[in-house]
């Protein structure tokens, strides 16, 4: 049962990433919470302006992807195998790209008029914890 846990919660984060790396890869103007952060709208911002807002969403997206791939990987890779050092390795990566991305959005709630998608960062960071203990569970229970 703990390894359909640790399965189950880490398949959920990686579908919770890959949600958030698809929306930042895609949109072509900034977030909501960018616009009240900046107080004014995507057309009213100077062509320069836009092509760095879409390049830094276009960087943070292939993170949230690529550790979403990662974790997606290990994790099948871990409940096929017991590898017993694969669990560390999922929350590790996860918990880089989810503290660092939590790290800013503090910055924007904290210094702006922004409101950033801080819990789905946190839901994101506990499925991982979850899966993490989990997947602990079965390796110290086998």
């Amino acid at each position: 049962m703990n390894i359909k846990i640790g399965t189950i919660a880490n398949y959920l984060a990686v579908v919770l990433l890959l949600g958030m790396g698809l929306i930042y890869l895609l949109k072509n103007s900034f977030m909501p919470y960018h616009r009240e952060a900046v107080s004014f709208e995507w057309n009213e911002m100077d062509f320069g302006t836009q092509f760095l807002v879409l390049a830094l969403m276009r960087a943070i997206s292939g993170g949230f992807i690529a550790i979403a791939i990662v974790i997606a990987f290990l994790q099948y890779k871990f409940y096929s195998t017991k590898i017993k050092w694969l669990p560390i390795i999922i929350l590790i990566g996860g918990l880089i790209v989810g503290l660092t991305s939590f790290y800013a959005t503090m910055i924007i709630k904290f210094n702006t008029a922004g409101s950033p998608p801080t819990l789905s960062i946190i839901i994101g960071v506990l499925l991982l914890i979850i899966g993490y203990i989990f997947n602990k569970k079965y390796i110290d229970e086998s």
